[in-house]
């Protein structure tokens, strides 16, 4: 039987209101589209024959009248009558795949068996390219593999015993395995679809390939990073747990190795290493080994936490699960920027925003504590939670390594103000802006409990003035915000105050073969922007030409989505 002949029509801003889904059968809106497209192309919907889903996005200007604009190609019976006009074209051929990274122009001599420190993002990704093309790299991690490291965690919530080489910063997937997930990003860079790609490989949403600000989860993400583990070693990689590498191995001023913690040395023909910034043993190794760095800004700040029903009614106008059917839009997200005129306070930039989700103990040191947040899948928690992160001033050509230290004063100042069993030192938002005590904590997604504390007074005077700002101007933007938020912790682990400088022709450090990616060697802030610059030096590597770096990709200095 010959094939029925279709042709493809690019839709521009498809509107997909939500109150005409209220009331029918649960299902996805994004499996329901046909009649929107049949209407738009002016087709019977019989001529359509499905359609690919490039972008979705929300719309909720009017409140709360909310609607999905999307971007897709359908797929249509080749004498179907399209009615072309403003957003609806049909297309001469069907778009072109990009599969670049897949298919390089390699050099004729490619490294065997390279050493990757590092299974977050910038590491995992950097495997999985060098894998792909036969190098068969061997992967290290101080931390354990994902089953192992989900039952340390339990210990740690059980008990509160911190194991500081299995907990919610080291281990397989990095911080960003529990974590929201979320895969949105300042950058913009031709990379991005092989990222997402790889993680549907690996089982991620689909969705994550169109929407306008995809996420994962945290009940998803360890058996993605599973995925992608058994990926490479398909290919030919390998991986080493409880393998902390302390320092790199110098001769003939390059590098040819690692030692390990114990005193063990592996040699390779390159190192490539994506520690995270919670790291800082061997970052403060390589600084006094000598391979070229600075200091750059970083960020501190709170967490905070509300109602997930008074984050939905700003943001929607109606409460998903209440007003709404939960699966048409699920729980609200926000992304604040607080800028006060004048130069009077530092800006605030809202970070990893987990709507329906839980604050975390992210430290890896005991005696330390600072905050993080996650998200399962679902966002089905009764809480929001956000980190309020301050940029900090800091003097480029003065010691690089202060920033870690002061990190380290905060993060101990605020285990102690917990009590120190890794309670969490808490104020009310509205008692931190007056400069009181507040009320007592209640109801909290944060498994260890909290504590009252003055954190008004644990924080740096100019990032407090800058916090109180910014909440003042957030409770005009979403009513409650200051007054029905509850500050909890210190979040002291956004980005790294350390930047590893690179030769513009190799992107190899100072150091001949070492190279420095993610968020420890300062070039992310999150796990799509680590997981590009991992993508970026492995391409570099294979090709011996350096790879261009993402329009608009972050130079370290802030973080994405988180």
């Amino acid at each position: 039987m010959t094939a029925e002949r279709t042709r493809s029509v690019d839709l521009q801003g498809l509107e997909v209101p939500l109150a005409d889904f209220v009331g029918q059968p649960p299902t996805s809106v994004d499996h329901a589209l046909g009649p929107f497209i049949a209407r738009r192309c002016r087709i019977p919907l019989t001529d359509l024959r499905g359609y690919r889903i490039e972008r979705r996005s929300l719309d909720a200007r009017q409140k709360p009248r909310l609607r999905f604009l999307y971007h897709l190609v359908a797929e249509v019976r080749e004498d179907s009558p399209v009615q072309e006009g403003h957003g609806v074209t049909v297309l001469a051929a069907p778009p072109a795949h990009d599969d670049g990274l897949a298919r390089l122009p390699l050099l004729a001599d490619l490294p065997r068996q390279p050493l990757v420190v590092g299974t977050g993002p910038a590491g995992l990704m950097a495997a999985y390219l060098l894998a792909l093309h036969g190098c068969r790299p061997l992967v290290l991690d101080r931390g354990r593999d994902a089953d192992r490291r989900t039952a340390n965690l339990a210990r740690f919530h059980a008990t509160r015993a911190l194991d500081p080489d299995s907990n919610y910063l080291f281990g397989e997937g990095g911080a960003g395995t529990y974590s929201d997930g979320k895969l949105y990003t300042r950058v913009k860079d031709r990379r991005m679809r092989f990222l997402l790609e790889a993680f549907v490989a690996a089982r991620a949403p689909r969705h994550i390939l169109w929407r306008h600000h995809p996420h994962i989860g945290s009940d998803l993400l360890p058996h993605m990073v599973k995925r992608l583990r058994r990926q490479i070693e398909a290919w030919g990689g390998s991986f080493r747990w409880d393998s902390e590498v302390e320092d790199v191995v110098v001769a003939g001023g390059r590098c040819t190795g690692v030692r390990l913690r114990g005193g063990e040395v592996l040699g390779a023909p390159l190192t490539v290493i994506g520690a995270g910034h919670s790291a800082r043993g061997l970052i403060t190794a390589l600084c006094r080994r000598g391979v070229a760095h600075t200091a750059k800004g970083f960020q501190l700040g709170c967490r905070i936490e509300h109602d997930q029903q008074l984050i939905d009614r700003g943001q929607y106008g109606c409460v998903s699960g209440v007003d709404l059917p939960p699966h048409l839009l699920g729980a609200a997200e926000y992304s604040l920027v607080s800028r006060p005129p004048g130069g009077r306070a530092g800006s605030v930039t809202t970070f990893c925003m987990c709507p329906g989700g839980e604050i975390i103990a992210a430290t890896s040191d005991p005696g330390q504590l600072s905050t993080n947040g996650m998200s399962p899948f679902a966002r089905s928690g009764r809480f929001a939670n956000a980190g309020l992160i301050v940029n900090q001033e800091v003097d480029r050509g003065g010691d690089p390594l202060a920033g870690f230290a002061l990190i380290d004063r905060l993060e101990k100042a605020c285990f102690a103000a917990g009590g120190g069993d890794y309670s969490c030192p808490a104020q009310s938002a509205l008692g931190f802006a007056r400069g009181e005590a507040g009320a007592r904590p209640g109801a909290t997604s944060y498994r260890l409990g909290l504590r009252q504390a003055r954190l008004d007074q644990l924080l740096p005077d100019p990032t407090v003035r800058a916090l109180r700002e910014a909440l003042a101007f957030f409770e005009r933007v979403i009513p409650g915000f200051l007054t029905r938020g509850t500050l909890v912790g210190i979040e002291a682990r956004v980005s790294s105050p350390v930047r590893f400088e690179r030769d513009p022709a190799t992107l190899a450090s100072s150091l001949p073969g070492l190279y420095l990616a993610g968020e420890g060697a300062g070039y992310a802030g999150g796990i799509v922007s680590a997981g590009l610059d991992g993508l970026r030096l492995a391409e570099t590597i294979l090709t011996g030409v350096p790879a261009r770096r993402g329009k608009g990709e972050t130079t370290g200095d802030g973080p994405d989505a988180g």
